[in-house]
C-alpha cells in the first residue's frame, strides 16, 4: 500500500514537472498570445530606440559640421 501511494505521487509529481517544462519551451507554439505579443512589443520598442539613436547621432554630426563650418 506504501509503494502504490509513493509511487502515485512520484507519477503526479513527474507529470507537473513535465507539462511546466512543456508548457514553457512550446507555449509559444501552442497559442501563448500573451507571450507573442509581449516579443512584439519587445521588438517594436527595439526598433524605435534603434531610430532615436540614429537621429540623435546624425543631429550631432550637423551640429559639429555646423560648428566647423562657423569657425573657419
Amino acid at each position: 500500500m506504501k509503494i502504490d501511494l509513493i509511487s502515485f505521487l512520484c507519477g503526479v509529481i513527474l507529470t507537473v514537472a513535465v507539462l511546466i517544462v512543456v508548457e514553457r519551451f512550446f507555449g509559444a507554439f501552442w497559442g501563448n498570445r500573451k507571450l507573442r505579443k509581449l516579443q512584439k512589443e519587445v521588438y517594436r520598442l527595439q526598433s524605435l530606440l534603434r531610430k532615436k539613436d540614429d537621429l540623435i547621432k546624425k543631429s550631432l554630426k550637423e551640429l559639429q559640421k555646423s560648428e566647423t563650418k562657423d569657425e573657419g
